[in-house]
Order: structure tokens, then C-alpha cells, then sequence
């Protein structure tokens, strides 16, 4: 998957002669609903004989226009990029979000970003914004197609038990502590990433009760308590819980057994899978 960032006013032209279908969007979480979007993009690129690109953008606009710069996120960017790589996306044009981006009109981003792109075929949510204040919405980029070498999808939106599929409803979910309801909407369970913070004297500790888990990027993270999780390094899988007992600072309580198997992954980025909370015990249970 080739990826090209964006910096608006663009001072690199990009020869992009091919005709390719665009997804435009956050995408943040890639869940259920971008896979929907991104699927039925994916379809009409095939139909089409043509590429499929995406368009999305880094930071989330709110960190700009709202000035919310402790904004938490889903999927940080490159775990976004992974998700769309193994869906089957060709090409990502990231678009650095700045104030200057955001105050370029919607006609504008279409003619810059959509036209001298040469998409031919844009797919977005039914919800999609664009362009200063928010003035382009999809039935703009529907009457702007009509005078444009482009056309337009809109999906409507995917509800799952009653609750529409988003980023904001998974979020909250996840800040409740609720991660065992994430899968229905996210498509999988929830997952950070960071490094194993390892006691000095490591190796001389027959027993290790716990280790201090520091997460690399800006995640959102669920309300403090127990959970049961799951932790790979992309080798070796165990399973155990995880205490989230302040604002700032994650630790695992595992069982040393099972902690043994992680000291050879000192300062490689592991992945943490959250499956549910679980209520505080004095001892916690082996998992066989």
C-alpha cells in the first residue's frame, strides 16, 4: 500500500494520471461501518478497473478547530494505515490537518484534493463534512459531481442493536469500561499498544507479580479497574488481566508463571487485547 502525506497549499505536484476510486473520511477505529464504506469503495474500484485510495486526516480536525490537543484516539494513525492495508486499500493520502486546511472552501478542497487528484469516484458517509465551517456535506459533493468528472456514493448509516455505528459511541463504550460490548461495533475487540516498563534487577526476580505497561500514542483508555486482556508481541500470546489504577499509569497483574514468557520482549512493542472488566479479588484465578 503506498501511502503520500498531504500538506495543504500542496507544493509537490503528484503525477497521478490513473483513475482511482477515493473513500474520504477520519476513519478513526476502522470499524464496522468504515469497513462497510471501504468494502463497497473497494467494489466499485473493481467494477471500475481502477485503483482504490483513500483520503483521511492527521490530527482530527477538532484538535484544530476546537483546540482539543489531549484528543484520544481509537487507532493512532499507523494502526489506522495497518487496518486499511489489510483491507486491500492500494493508496492513503494523508492530509496534514492544519488551520490554513481548514479554512480552505469546499470548492476548493474539491478542485485540490478530488479533481487534480484525478478520483473519479468518491465514496463518503452520509455524515461527511468538508471545507471551511463545514459548509460541503454530501448533497454538495452530489451537485458539484453534476459539473465534475466525478461520482458520488453515500452510505447511510449501520446500526447495530439499536445504536448507530461510530467512533464517538465506541469511545464511550470504552471510557465506561464497557470493552466486552466494543466488538459489535468495532468489528474486533479493542487494542493498545506500548512497551513493558521492566524492574531493574529483572533477572534476578524469581517471581514476577507485575509489570508497569506504558502505552505508546494518544488511546483512549477504558475506566479504571480489572480487566481481562489478552498480550502478544507478535510471538508470543499469554493471557491474563490487566489494573488500570490511575489516570496515568497501566500495570498488568499477572501470574509470574506467564510473566516469565514476556522477558525477552523488553522494549518491543507489545499489543494489548481487552475482552471485559472483571470485579477486584484479593487472588487472582489461574487461566489454564
Amino acid at each position: 500500500m503506498e501511502i503520500i502525506h498531504l500538506t495543504h497549499p500542496m507544493k509537490e505536484h503528484f503525477d497521478i494520471q490513473e483513475p482511482h476510486v477515493m473513500a474520504l473520511g477520519f476513519f478513526d477505529g476502522v470499524h464496522i461501518g468504515h469497513q462497510f464504506l471501504l468494502q463497497q469503495a473497494k467494489k466499485i474500484a473493481h467494477k471500475n478497473n481502477c485503483k482504490l485510495s483513500v483520503m483521511t486526516f492527521d490530527p482530527h480536525p477538532s484538535e484544530i478547530i476546537k483546540g482539543e490537543t489531549d484528543r484520544k484516539y481509537l487507532t493512532p494513525l499507523s494502526s489506522k494505515l495497518e487496518e486499511m492495508s489489510q483491507i486491500g486499500v492500494d493508496k492513503v493520502f494523508v492530509m496534514k490537518f492544519t488551520s490554513l486546511f481548514a479554512s480552505l472552501p469546499a470548492s476548493e478542497f474539491i478542485n485540490q484534493y478530488i479533481i487534480k487528484l484525478h478520483a473519479t469516484h468518491i465514496v463518503v458517509g452520509f455524515d461527511f463534512n468538508f471545507g471551511y465551517k463545514a459548509q460541503g456535506n454530501v448533497n454538495y459533493l452530489r451537485k458539484a459531481s453534476r459539473y465534475n468528472p466525478f461520482k458520488v456514493t453515500v452510505i447511510s448509516k449501520r446500526v447495530t442493536n439499536d445504536n448507530k455505528i461510530s467512533s464517538t459511541f465506541i469511545r464511550e463504550l470504552i471510557s465506561e469500561g464497557d470493552v466486552h460490548l466494543v466488538p459489535y461495533y468495532l468489528g474486533k475487540h479493542y487494542e493498545v499498544k506500548g512497551f513493558i516498563n521492566y524492574p531493574k534487577d529483572l533477572y534476578r526476580q524469581p517471581r514476577l507479580n507485575s509489570m508497569a505497561f506504558q502505552i505508546q500514542g494518544k488511546y483512549v483508555l477504558p475506566n479504571q479497574g480489572l480487566y481481562k486482556v489478552e498480550i502478544t508481541d507478535g510471538c508470543k500470546t499469554i493471557q491474563g488481566f490487566l489494573n488500570h489504577n490511575s489516570s496515568h499509569e497501566i500495570r498488568f497483574e499477572l501470574l509470574s508463571n506467564k510473566l516469565e514468557r514476556l522477558k525477552e520482549v523488553h522494549q518491543k512493542e507489545i499489543t494489548v487485547k481487552f475482552f471485559n472488566r472483571v470485579a477486584y479479588m484479593d487472588t487472582i484465578p489461574i487461566w489454564n
